[in-house]
Order: C-alpha cells, then structure tokens, then sequence
C-alpha cells in the first residue's frame, strides 16, 4: 500500500511539473531577433567588384498566431557600438554606398523566419581598401518584441587580398579549348605572364605554358641548373644564369617577344633579367587544343607527364602586344588585370577553388581544362607588410 502511494504522489508530482512547464511555455516572451550565429558580415572590397549584396533574415522562438511585421533600417549611429564591441576604429560606411533594398518584412503566422532581407552595396571600388567601413541594419520596430541584443547585423567593409585561392598543378596538366583560336594565333607581338610558386626542384624539365618545339617557357633542361628559366623556341633556347627561379617564393614571369624587331625581353618581378635582340622564331600560334600528350598548347606540362609545374599558379596570360616595363610593374599588375585591357586574349586566373574548369576572363571564351583534380590552396597575395 505504501508504495502505491508513493507511485501516485510522484505521478501527481509529474504532472504539476509538466503544466507548470507548459504555463511557463505559455507565458514565455516571444521576441525577433537576427537570424544569424555571428552578427557581422564581412564584404571584401577588391578593385574588380563593383557591386555585391548582403542578406540576412530575421526569426522568433515560436510561431504566433498573426503576421509579425517586421521595419528595418541602417543606422550609422550603431557604428560606436560596433567598434566599442569588436575594439576596432571603423568608419560609417556613406549612404552613397548602399541601399536596403528590403526595408520591411513579414514572418507569416504559423511560421518563426521572415523572406530574406536584402542589402545593396554599389561602387565599391571607390573606397578606400585600407580603411575599414561598418553599416548596421537594425530591427527598428515590430509587432511583438525585440531581443536587443541580436537585432542589428553590422556589415563590415574591408580591403580583401586580390587573390585569395590558387591552383596547385603538382603531377597535373592543363589544356585549352580553344574556342577561339585565332586570337593566340599569328602573333608577331606576345606577352606571356604567370605568377607561380615553386615547391621544389627534384625532375630535370618544369613546364610553365606554351608549345612544345614551337614556343615554351619552361624551368631547367639538360646541362642546365633545374631551376633556371628557358624559353625553348624552334630557333634556338634562350636562358641566362640571371633566370633562377627560388622555391617557396611567389615570383612573376613576364616574356615578351616581337618577331619584327627580333626581341625577345624576360623579367622575373618585374626586372629585366635578359634581353635578346637577335631572336626570329617567326610569329608565335599558340592557338592548338591537345587534350592528350603532344605539342598542343599546355599550362603546366609539356611533351610528358613527367615535366609538370611542382607548385601553385595563378594569373597566367597571353597578350598579343609587347608590355612595357612599366606596364609590368604597374601597382597590382602581378595580381590581377583588367579582363578587357588592349591586347589581352587570354586571361586564367586559377581561382575557381572548385572543380577542374578554368575560366578564361577576357570573354573569349578559351576556358582551360584540369586533366587531373586539382588542389586549390587558400593565400592572401599580395601579402599585408607585418
């Protein structure tokens, strides 16, 4: 009998338990708040992106019973209390820079997260990189209350790297489609550019691009050190003691040729490290898809698989006009280039960070093509002085 009673007593016990959960439950202040884990966003200015959209949404613990109407606003006046957070000296982000495009939404009844909320950011590339900007857009009022301390998303502005993801080519090769060949075909004036990174020097041949018997640039050879750079042509191969090339290093190559005045100039980081005036290979037809082992045109292999570029790449290029050493030391001009700049017929960036596509940015449509996956490293170039 006694343990009957205590059986009943802790059911009763229980269950005043429970409906004093679900009073509670009842009685709980449903409040909006940001629907976010972090409540900053941060936007990378690069001086290729003009524009960009920020979005975010906003949620409530439990569903009511009636449309929550939702206002928004950007208030500047919210930057103090973003920097007295974070310990920053940010700036308000001008009303010149953005739009809230959504400037009031609805979490429907039944429901607990609104439509996203939308925010505009336009000529980006007039700030200043090395400053730092923060919008907050802020929950101005609601048709049921506001957890103050999660309803603003603060938007932070900030100069970004202008490359951030490369492609390693380690035991892989690269060809072109050309859709368009005749722009790398016929040139009696080129540039050839790409910023590359070197792991190490253990095979006798690397291959940076180019043609195999025709037109190649490319690292060691028989009878010389095997990490000096050559340009291998059908006249004769062209290199220099001056043309070492480091290992751990992101280092700029820059070839120009031009078969009328018979020059040919090479720079590494934008120094003129050898310059050869006596030098007629004809005009240069680099426009040829090979898509197995042979003389078609290549990014990191040439004739076998045994001649790949042990290392990361980036910004390689094809000009039909000789650069100037200007041009090439021009600010930023190792990092990226205007993909409509004169002359420029094909511009692969390698930074997909996805995939086995590579994406030709002049519009000419000559994508390249991974024979192997590739591994896309994360890096911040040009690297910020410490």
């Amino acid at each position: 009998m006694k343990l009957k009673k205590v059986y009943f007593i802790s059911i009763a016990l229980l269950a005043g338990i429970f409906t004093a959960c679900n009073d509670d439950m009842e009685k709980f202040d449903n409040q909006l708040y940001v629907d976010a884990s972090v409540k900053t966003s941060n936007v990378l200015l690069k001086n290729t992106i003009h524009s960009t959209e920020g979005h975010f949404k906003v949620a409530m613990a439990k569903p009511e019973s009636n449309d929550v109407i939702i206002s928004l606003k950007a208030e500047p006046a919210l930057v103090d209390t973003y920097n007295a957070a974070y310990y920053d000296n940010a700036e308000v982000l001008p009303s010149e820079y953005y739009s809230l495009e959504t400037k009031q939404t609805t979490i429907q009844a039944g429901s607990i997260v609104s439509d996203e909320i939308t925010v505009r950011f336009d000529n980006l590339t007039e700030l200043d990189r090395e400053k730092i900007y923060v919008l907050p857009v802020t929950i101005e009022q609601a048709s049921i209350g506001v957890l103050q301390s999660a309803r603003t998303m603060y938007y932070v502005l900030k100069g970004a790297a202008l490359i951030n993801v490369v492609a390693d080519l380690t035991k892989n090769l690269v060809y072109v489609n050309w859709s368009k060949p005749e722009v790398a075909n016929n040139m009696r004036q080129l540039t050839a550019e790409a910023l590359i990174r070197v792991n190490k020097f253990e095979k006798m041949l690397t291959t940076v691009m180019g043609i195999e018997g025709h037109f190649l640039i490319r690292i060691g050879d028989s009878g010389i050190p095997q990490n000096q750079l050559q340009i291998a042509n059908s006249v004769r191969n062209i290199t220099s003691s001056d043309l070492a090339i480091p290992t751990g290093e992101w280092v700029h190559i820059a070839v120009t040729y031009d078969a009328d005045a018979q020059s040919m100039v090479v720079y590494i980081n934008g120094k003129n490290k050898l310059e050869d005036n006596a030098i007629n290979c004809g005009a240069v037809n680099w426009g040829k898809t090979q898509t197995d082992e042979g003389n078609g045109f290549w990014i990191g292999h040439s004739y076998n698989r045994d001649r790949w570029l042990e290392g990361d790449i980036s910004e390689c290029r094809i000009w039909n006009r000789v650069l100037t050493q200007d041009e090439i030391n021009a600010k930023d001009h190792f990092y990226q280039v205007e993909p409509d700049a004169e002359g420029l017929v094909s511009y692969w960036k390698f930074d997909e960070g996805v995939g086995t596509a590579i994406t030709d940015y002049t519009g000419n449509g000559n994508n390249a093509t991974a024979v192997e996956a590739i591994t896309w490293n994360a890096v911040e170039l040009p690297a910020k002085a410490k």
